[in-house]
């Protein structure tokens, strides 16, 4: 017990130390930190807006209606190869159309209204936290990189890693889950409730994005990146530039893949790490979506663990297509 409450005032402290350094950097050149939290913000308003508000409230009015039970009717395959529900083909499938956080929100969703339990939550995410066609094929295949193919392939790599990665998951299993007491609560929001629902849950996401694009300025200007990718730029012979564009995409994932795209890399390594960064989601996504997985107490470990192995999955796959086509 006390060495628990010792590491939590060490960890404390820690972040103490962390947030002052950061306010530190602000306040010493507030012109260029200002300019970064804009350039979220107009990131923000120019693509995420009016690609996510449309689909959060859409999918948030479907739930309620019960589409997702209509479909788990339907559908028997999921439950045999997930060991979950069969509502999963509906978080599935709309969290590729919307891209992140909407699948989190979803499940979110679903656990509040006592569709799944806390168990089954946790194993739809490991292949619902996914990014959509609009970001992959749209801003990064032919805005970033100007290959419709190339983003072709990442998605698909994508999607694939992430059935694989509810395959490795399947089994999870939690303690002291409690009892799926079904409280349906279809039909008891009103259209206002509906769409402030959507607005608060798009300004939160607004405001994580402004906030990373923030510290990663801070980070590349205090190249707090740099000896970590010279180690492996040193040790893997390839320009450090490649690191800290894949640190980069750690914490933001368009900046990440931004930084990819400006590399002038073959077709073969831009799809790989595009693909890693994608697919991992950034802490930045992470952070959106822990604030929905809160409703049912998701651990970060756990979370940022099925990125990491969806990651994996996903740029193995496309490495495997990019050597075939």
């Amino acid at each position: 017990m006390r060495l628990s409450n010792k590491f939590k005032i060490n960890k404390n402290v820690i972040l103490i130390f962390i947030i002052l350094i950061l306010l530190i950097a602000i306040v010493v050149n507030p012109a260029v930190y200002i300019t970064s939290c804009l350039n979220g913000l107009v990131v923000w308003a120019t693509v995420v807006l009016p690609a996510l508000l449309p689909f959060m409230f859409f999918t948030k009015t479907l739930t309620e209606l019960g589409v997702a039970d209509i479909l788990a009717t339907k559908f028997k395959l999921f439950p045999k190869i997930f060991k979950v529900p069969s509502v999963a083909i509906y978080v599935f499938v709309l969290s590729i159309l919307s891209g992140y956080p909407v699948g989190a929100k979803i499940v979110a969703d679903l656990y509040e209204n006592g569709s799944i339990t806390k168990e089954e939550a946790y194993k739809i995410t490991t292949f619902t936290s996914n990014s959509g066609p609009m970001f992959i094929l749209g801003s990064v295949g032919i805005g970033m990189l100007a290959s419709k193919n190339l983003g072709i392939i990442i998605l698909i790599s994508h999607i694939l890693g992430a059935l694989i990665n509810g395959l490795l998951y399947r089994n999870h299993k939690e303690k002291n889950i409690e009892i799926n007491k079904k409280i349906i609560l279809k039909n008891n929001s009103s259209i206002g409730e509906l769409m402030w629902n959507t607005v608060h849950s798009v300004l939160i996401i607004g405001g994580f994005i402004a906030l990373f694009f923030v510290i990663i300025e801070i980070l590349n200007n205090l190249n707090i990146f740099y000896p970590i990718s010279s180690l492996f730029s040193k040790i893997f012979n390839l320009d450090i530039n490649i690191f800290n564009s894949i640190f980069n995409g750690i914490f933001e994932i368009t900046r990440g893949c931004l930084d990819i795209s400006k590399l002038g890399l073959n077709e073969f390594f831009t799809g790989v790490l595009c693909t890693f960064i994608i697919s991992f989601g950034g802490l930045a996504t992470t952070m959106q979506a822990l604030v929905f997985l809160k409703k049912f107490d998701m651990k970060m470990s756990f979370f940022l663990k099925q990125k990491i192995t969806h990651a994996i999955f996903a740029s193995a796959i496309s490495a495997l297509l990019l050597l075939i086509f």
